[in-house]
């Protein structure tokens, strides 16, 4: 109130000020982080994916070149018989 009555608005309190300030952004940040983001589960699951892709390589790598993976099948494609039997062409 203006005790004077002379029709000038009243300054406003600059403490009230800060204080309605801090509540719209507490409402305004409350609302940003109840909404979440919509591809959240979206994003999880593509990490989870690429996750196994790596650990699937990762082992593949191990079978194939520190288990002697390599050895094993260049040997057993030399001494797989073939279920056709041989032809011979004079």
């Amino acid at each position: 109130m203006n005790p004077r009555g002379n029709g000038k608005p009243e300054s406003p309190d600059p403490e009230q000020l800060v204080r309605m300030l801090e509540i719209e952004l507490a409402q305004k940040r409350s609302a940003r982080q109840g909404g979440g983001s919509p591809f959240r589960g979206f994003r999880t699951a593509s990490f989870v994916f690429l996750f196994a892709v790596i650990l699937g390589a990762l082992v593949a790598f191990y079978y194939v070149f520190l288990s002697g993976g390599i050895e094993e099948l260049r040997t057993r494609k030399e001494t797989q018989p073939t279920a056709s039997p041989a032809s011979r062409t004079p």
